[in-house]
C-alpha cells in the first residue's frame, strides 16, 4: 500500500497485518518486496492518544506513524492529520467546548 505522493510503501502480509515498509526507490533492486521491507518502528495502537502518536513521531524522527489494531494495519497518521486535530482542539477551546467532548482526540478518529 502506497500513499499518494509518498516515497515509501507499506508491506502487508496476506492477512493484512503489517510486515514493514519499503522505499519506492528500493523496489527496482530485485528480490521480493517482503525481503526488501524494513521493520516498522513508528506505530501506535488504534485509540491511542494523539499525544502518544506525536511522541512516537518525534522519537523515531518519522514523517508518519502506522495505526494498528493488534498487528492489523489500519492506516497512517501524518503531521497534517495531527495539525488538523490540534486545530479542532484550539477551536473547541475558543468555543468553550469541554475537552472531553472534542471530536478527533485519538488516532482512531484520524
Amino acid at each position: 500500500m502506497r500513499a499518494e505522493g509518498a516515497r515509501w510503501a507499506v508491506v502487508l502480509d496476506s492477512e493484512g497485518d503489517l510486515h514493514g515498509w519499503v522505499g519506492v526507490d528500493e523496489l527496482g533492486a530485485g528480490g521480493s518486496v517482503r525481503g526488501l521491507a524494513h521493520r516498522m518502528n513508528s506505530w501506535v495502537p488504534v485509540g491511542a492518544p494523539l499525544k502518544q502518536a506525536f511522541g512516537v513521531m518525534l522519537q523515531h524522527d518519522a514523517g508518519w506513524v502506522a495505526v494498528l489494531d493488534d498487528a492489523r494495519f489500519l492506516g497512517v497518521l501524518t503531521p497534517a492529520k495531527l495539525h488538523e486535530a490540534l486545530r479542532r482542539s484550539v477551536d473547541a477551546d475558543a468555543l468553550g467546548v469541554p475537552r472531553g467532548q472534542v471530536e478527533f482526540d485519538s488516532v482512531a478518529d484520524a
